[in-house]
């Protein structure tokens, strides 16, 4: 089932200089595709986010362990159900790697992999969900105090002024036949809280190339 990409928005640069505030957020994803047979097809699935101090983590919520393979007992990694961890070093270069709870290891990725391991180099899709510097011919109009909304032919934005992130993306397909909902549920982050990649920043670090046996 292909789904509609948010690579699809093109949204406005009016923040890009500003770092984004910290937060956490729960999003929730919806897709409703329906076949040429006439049957409906619906997907959910949800993550959580965090974005704090240059670094953005986002994890699949009620993923199941990885699955086994052959006898050895030797475990694939689903690179899109597991934790995902994007910051910038001291350089200013972007880092990836994603965390294999299951065997308490960091799996690095470098640039070349980036986009087999399904990052697409984005630090603005990975740490806003969306990249406002790329919006061309939204339509802009006040939804509320804080929220904007950003509409273009089968495509709505909410975003968020204050978290500088969306509440809400609706995209439809110009047939009708597949609708992507995104819901993105923000909050502070709590006093005191210990950010996850700071759980696993001990442990060993494994080379993406490493997993693919």
């Amino acid at each position: 089932m292909k789904v509609l990409s948010l690579a699809a928005l093109a949204l406005s640069a009016q923040q890009a200089l500003a770092a984004p505030p910290d937060l956490q957020a729960v999003v929730r994803y919806e897709t409703v595709s329906q076949g040429a047979d006439g049957v409906e097809k619906t997907v959910r699935y949800s993550e959580r986010w965090v974005r704090q101090n240059g670094h953005a983590w986002r994890e699949r919520l009620n993923a199941g362990a990885p699955h086994r393979h052959d006898d050895d007992g030797h475990q694939h990694l689903d690179f899109a159900a597991a934790p995902r961890h994007v910051w910038r070093d001291a350089n200013g270069e972007l880092k990836v790697e994603f965390v294999h709870a299951a065997k308490k290891e960091r799996i690095v990725v470098e640039p070349r992999e980036w986009r087999d391991a399904g990052f697409d180099g984005s630090w603005e899709r990975a740490s806003q969900l969306v990249d406002m510097a790329k919006m061309r011919g939204f339509a802009r109009k006040s939804g509320s105090a804080d929220a904007v909304v950003y509409s273009k032919a089968g495509k709505t934005l909410r975003w968020s002024e204050r978290w500088q992130m969306p509440l809400q993306v609706s995209l439809r397909s110009a047939d009708g036949r597949q609708r992507e909902t995104i819901t993105v549920e923000p909050q502070p982050l709590p006093d005191g809280f210990v950010p996850p990649w700071r759980r696993s920043a001990g442990w060993p670090a494994r080379d993406y190339l490493d997993t693919l046996d």
